[in-house]
């Protein structure tokens, strides 16, 4: 009899080891996603922002007639990198995240009010990746369709096309989505600051219960 109470105690014990041993793996991955969505989030919108919205800002001015250039090609360009991060797709790294819920292993993480902030997160995730489609303001479009923009060689703008791309930069079309590209570019940044911050809060937490 006590052979066999021993032997449940040995076998609960290392049952309860092994998934404290899976509960770690799942958090370190789930630690991993998180750190690549914040770089994806600076790589892709943070380190770009403010040249974005300087460049948009230069359009503005100079329709109201505030700027003068120099270089027509590099003023043209100028207004081409407004577009940067225009087309709002979202690209977070939600594999960890999946796996726990689809193979029933979201159980193991044993901290209640963590596994309801890992909720909450990937609620934001999602939130966000269903109010980005569509949400393209029109300014990318407009501005490749007045010249071919080759990533290789951005010099090399005809004359003519150079002429007509000016005479649109003076129209109240474009200066309406100069606006509206700068409100696009705000609010991205502002959502990426949100997940950015909520992510380094959950990863804190990973790491006290990880103690890594």
């Amino acid at each position: 009899m006590i052979g066999i109470l021993i032997a449940l105690q040995v076998n609960n014990w290392n049952e309860s080891r092994k998934m404290k041993i899976n509960e770690q793996a799942y958090l370190l991955s789930l630690k991993e996603d998180l750190q690549e969505d914040i770089a994806f989030n600076k790589r892709n919108v943070l380190s770009r922002f403010e040249k974005k919205v300087e460049a948009l800002k230069i359009g503005k001015a100079y329709y109201q007639g505030n700027y003068q250039f120099q270089d027509t090609v590099l003023f043209l360009n100028t207004l081409g990198y407004g577009g940067v991060f225009g087309r709002v797709v979202w690209a977070f790294k939600k594999n960890t995240y999946n796996q726990l819920l689809n193979t029933g292993q979201f159980k193991e993480i044993e901290n209640d009010s963590l596994r309801a902030v890992i909720i909450d997160y990937y609620n934001l995730l999602n939130t966000l990746e269903e109010s980005g489609e569509n949400k393209e303001t029109g300014y990318i479009k407009y501005t490749n369709s007045l010249r071919p923009f080759n990533r290789e060689d951005t010099v090399n703008i005809s004359e003519f096309d150079q002429k007509l791309f000016l005479s649109k930069v003076k129209t109240e079309e474009f200066y309406m989505l100069l606006n509206l590209e700068l409100n696009l570019a705000y609010d991205i940044k502002n959502k990426c600051l949100v997940v950015n911050e909520r992510a380094e809060k959950l990863i804190k937490l990973i790491e006290i219960q990880t103690d890594k």
